[in-house]
């Protein structure tokens, strides 16, 4: 390539990249002059005085900290004067990233008065908080906050959180709430772990400002909302666990920790002490620092590897658990009640110190059990949250991936334990170390990340060469493979449900060739699967209690679906199921009726012949009033697939159902409805409304129905409208839908809207019924199908079913009746029950009551 050829390349991609993204920088930059100013002073003020390295000199520490020493001898400007200072590299870094990202972002939002303000009341209220605090923690005799009385206090730390965490009541949920959880949770990890004065008024700021950014949330008319998606839920979970699960190693690189969790180091990066090692070390005394009872018990040179598999192994469930694995929720919630056991052993052993009579150890043993006690609690606190949200993770490890897990995990154990212990026999271990008791606590030093306190130590010399090689590697190697082999399943295609088959590949080949409208939900979670013998056709359902609640009818070749139906009933009998046929089409109704089946009109689907469909007359004047509106405001539909669309969009679109899901005030429903999880498939298209700035106004996503491997048909699935959206905006995506889908299929569906059937669909069957010479349907299902209105009316100020059923009836559509078919009138109230928890799979006692205070409302 010549010179010329690269020159003018390079002036292509500065003009069409790097001179908008410069513009963009300096267009942000020039927004926050305060922070600029803030950020400027506070780096010309350390290069000034030399504080970079190693802090200010001790000559100005009147100047730059504050403390209550000083402001009783009258240097009041410290309180704002100290904002401008750090004590080492790492916190002159920390705190400009700060000042850059949080008080801009404050600025932005706030403006440069209000950012300025609320960053000096800031620094004022939580200096203020923090004396009054730590003095009254003096006066208590407390031996961590009341040491920090008169402690100076060097870092703009408070008033940076006070002000960022003010300005989050004005962004979007989803980004509101991840600001909060992050900054609240790090704040809180650094105070429990670290325990530093800098810490503490970090956590105070953070907390004015969150009590602050409430006050003008509820100023500006936002509501305070608390829902979230599923998602999300599982995100912030998953955050929350992989912040405290650095904490323990937090507390081995700083500088003398003396936070209430710093104790946790000797929890995960030491053994625990013997009762006797504590009585030496801490005598009448009880310090923090008479836990730091020996080192030893590890094995060999990868000792503190070994101590940091639960650090690494919790990251791991972290992870998983944002992708809904309940495996990981498991594994997290055994370490945390494993940690919480072993922090329990500590307070034992405290407590069965000797007490002396001197007064000065008992309050010295109060003291240090104070200190001890977060060790339980904040453990325990972390897994009964984990506790409460675990139906928020669906997504069960299939029975053949855990089974391959346990016989490599098992098998690697019991080699390398039978290969010490045959080591450990030949080197005469049996009379050495005092039989099989000192072999089992051999095995729990090299195995145990903490080990179990140490009846029988002997230094590593002890040992035989072979002895000596095994017990120092094999604990190692077996974390290392349990590590490796864990991570693989959580994060690996291991997934599904115990249902015959977990092969979700199978069940996407069988809807290629034949399935209803509803049908392509059979590949969410929690489905689970029944193949029929052949494996030419299948039925998805859902177990709850004792019923087998279908989602739509069988799906594969259609032919063959009446014989899938069949099979399915034969099997629900062997096992004691109670079928249960969910939003079904009346295909099956002749097969069911002469089995004794009845049915119940549970919602209308609405559908659309696309290429017949004009939107010319009065009937369409909404419609082309939304088309007409997005192209005066430039707003255009994109298609795409979700990992298709750029990372901009995708950032949005969880926005818009973050917003979504916080105007309600019961969890999102799942079954017949899909959320941000369902749309992360390839053969899923989503279509946005997207202005001209890049803003999404509104989403909706179309699931593919096949016949034979064509593809016929897409189902309306995801609808959420953005709160900025314009008015119209669902119009114009329906219509758009029309026009695109047009090219590819001969109609689209609407879908049904659940609890929403139009006036006398139970009595059209019924007369439809009679006529044909049949038996009416009996009492019980009227009283299903009114118990259904009266809670589809009910649910009406909640979720808006009718409300939606009322707009889909703006185009015009066909109209097909959905079905419930059940074979016992007296089986309905478990069906009913079924179908709850199937609609809200997360609704808890107290959301349940909270929903029903709604329907009585």
């Amino acid at each position: 390539m010549s010179a010329g050829t690269g020159i003018r390349t390079a002036a292509l991609a500065w003009a069409t990249v790097g001179r908008p993204t410069w513009k963009r920088i300096m267009g942000r930059l020039a927004s926050v002059p305060f922070t600029l100013a803030v950020l400027v002073v506070f780096l010309l003020t350390g290069a000034i005085t030399g504080s970079f390295l190693s802090g200010p000199p001790e000559s100005m520490l009147d100047v730059a900290g504050v403390s209550g020493p000083g402001l009783k001898s009258g240097s009041w400007w410290s309180l704002f004067t100290s904002l401008f200072f750090a004590t080492n590299p790492v916190a002159y870094l920390t705190a400009s990233l700060m000042i850059l990202l949080l008080l801009g972002l404050a600025e932005r939002k706030l403006g440069t008065l209000a950012a300025a303000a609320l960053f000096f009341g800031g620094q004022f209220a939580s200096v203020t908080v923090f004396l009054l605090l730590t003095q009254l923690a003096r006066y208590a005799g407390d031996g961590w906050l009341g040491l920090m009385a008169d402690s100076a206090l060097i870092g703009p730390y408070g008033a940076v959180l006070t002000v960022s965490l003010a300005a989050s009541g004005r962004l979007p949920v989803l980004w509101q709430r991840r600001l909060r959880t992050v900054l609240l949770s790090v704040s809180l990890l650094l105070v429990l772990y670290v325990g530093h004065a800098e810490t503490v008024i970090g956590l105070l700021g953070a907390l004015l400002g969150l009590a602050a950014g409430g006050w003008i949330q509820a100023e500006s008319g936002q509501p305070h909302r608390h829902r979230s998606t599923g998602r999300e839920t599982r995100n912030l979970l998953a955050l929350t666990v992989a912040v405290f699960a650095v904490g323990p190693i937090l507390t081995a690189v700083a500088r003398t920790p003396t936070g209430p969790l710093a104790l946790l180091r000797d929890v995960v990066l030491n053994p625990l002490p013997t009762l006797g090692q504590l009585e030496f070390n801490c005598g009448a005394t009880v310090e923090a620092s008479c836990l730091e009872a020996g080192r030893q018990g590890f094995a060999g040179p990868f000792g503190l590897a070994l101590a940091i598999v639960p650090v690494v192994l919790l990251l791991i469930c972290a992870d998983g658990m944002r992708r809904g694995r309940r495996m990981a929720l498991r594994i997290a919630l055994t370490l945390q009640l494993a940690v919480t056991a072993l922090a329990a052993v500590y307070l034992a052993l405290f407590a069965l110190i000797p007490h002396y009579p001197s007064r000065p150890h008992t309050a010295a043993m109060g003291s240090g059990f104070a200190h001890i006690l977060p060790l339980v609690t904040v453990p325990l606190l972390l897994t009964i949250l984990l506790w409460l949200n675990r139906r928020q993770f669906r997504v069960e490890t299939s029975p053949s991936a855990r089974r391959k897990l346990a016989a490599v995990v098992g098998g690697v154990w019991l080699a390398l334990t039978g290969s010490y212990t045959l080591a450990w026999l030949g080197a005469g271990g049996m009379a050495r170390d005092g039989g099989l008791l000192g072999l089992l606590a051999e095995l729990s030093r090299q195995y145990l990340p903490v080990p179990i306190p140490n009846l029988y130590q002997r230094v590593f010399a002890e040992r035989n060469s072979l002895e000596s090689f095994i017990f120092a590697y094999s604990g190692p190697v077996f974390w290392i493979i349990t590590l490796v082999g864990v991570w693989s399943v959580l994060l690996g295609r291991h997934h599904g449900h115990d249902s015959g088959s977990n092969d979700r590949a199978a069940v996407r080949s069988l809807l290629h060739q034949g399935g209803d409208s509803l049908s392509w939900m059979a590949l969410w979670e929690p489905n689970r699967y029944w193949f029929s013998p052949d494996g030419r056709g299948a039925v998805a359902y859902q177990q709850h209690g004792s019923v087998a609640l279908t989602l739509a009818g069988p799906f594969g070749a259609r032919q063959g679906h009446p014989a899938v139906a069949e099979g399915f009933l034969a099997y629900c009998s062997g096992h004691a199921l109670i079928p249960a046929f969910y939003s079904c089409e009346d295909r099956l109704w002749p097969l069911l009726r002469d089995r004794g089946f009845h049915r119940v009109a549970v919602a209308q689907e609405t559908r659309l012949a696309v290429r017949e469909l004009e939107f010319k007359g009065k009937e369409w004047q909404n419609v082309r009033t939304a088309l007409n509106r997005a192209a005066k405001t430039g707003v255009k539909a994109v298609w795409g697939t979700y990992e298709g669309l750029p990372a901009g969009l995708r950032a949005q679109l969880s926005e818009v159902s973050e917003e979504w899901a916080a105007g309600k005030s019961v969890p999102e429903m799942g079954f017949t409805l899909g959320g941000i999880d369902e749309l992360m498939d390839d053969e899923v298209l989503c279509c946005l409304a997207v202005d001209g700035d890049g803003i999404v106004h509104g989403v909706t996503s179309w699931l593919p129905v096949y016949d034979g491997g064509r593809l016929v048909s897409r189902t309306l699935d995801v609808m959420r409208r953005g709160a900025e959206g314009f008015p119209g905006v669902m119009e114009f995506l329906i219509a758009s839908a029309v026009l695109e889908l047009r090219k590819s299929v001969e109609f689209i569906s609407l879908s049904g809207s659940p609890l929403a059937r139009r006036p006398g669909d139970t009595d059209a069957d019924t007369v439809n019924d009679q006529e044909a010479g049949e038996a009416p349907e009996p009492m019980p299902a009227e009283n299903f199908a009114r118990i259904l209105d009266v809670v589809g009316h009910a649910l009406e100020p909640v979720y808006g079913f009718r409300s939606l059923a009322a707009f889909k009836s703006r185009f015009r559509p066909d109209y097909r009746t959905l079905y419930l078919y059940y074979q016992d009138p007296l089986q309905l109230p478990a069906i009913g029950r079924a179908l709850t928890r199937a609609y809200l799979p997360g609704l808890s006692l107290r959301q349940g009551a909270r929903l029903l205070r709604e329907l009585v409302s």
